[in-house]
């Protein structure tokens, strides 16, 4: 590196550390605020139970989620119901919510199976719900 191209990155680094405007415009600009209030749904087969034939009919999926709130906290709700043709299968619904960069999860709710082929229900942990903070409500389900 040249003597110039040194000094020119000097002066470079020193004035944005000097000023808090640009970095603090970015920051400003860089948040995403989602609507707390919507759930995003993903379906994921993870196992074929007994009972499924890959001859018969196509699978269907009933599926409903939620977020409920009650005095500032909110948790999401989901619960899913397998057919394939008339008949009911097992199946899976899961709730959280996830991080908006990292998409990590929290109040995990586990994967919930349903039993003797009836409806899967399952419910998250609880949050306080900060705006710049809380992470995107997040339901799965499959079989």
């Amino acid at each position: 590196m040249t003597k110039f191209k040194k000094l020119a990155f000097g002066v470079l680094l020193c004035g944005l550390l000097s000023t808090n405007t640009v970095p603090a415009f970015a920051a400003e600009t860089d948040k995403v605020v989602i609507d707390p209030n919507i759930v995003i749904s993903v379906h994921e087969n993870v196992s074929i139970p007994p009972n499924v034939s890959l001859a018969r009919s196509s699978i269907t999926y009933s599926h409903n989620s939620t977020v409920n709130w009650n005095k500032g906290y909110r948790w999401v709700t989901a619960n899913t119901q397998a057919k394939q043709g008339t008949v009911k299968l097992d199946s899976y619904t899961r709730a959280r919510f996830e991080r908006l960069i990292t998409g990590s999860p929290y109040c995990d709710s586990g994967r919930c199976w349903s039993t003797k082929q009836g409806r899967s229900y399952a419910t998250s942990g609880k949050e306080l719900y900060k705006a710049l903070d809380s992470g995107v409500a997040k339901s799965y389900y499959g079989i």
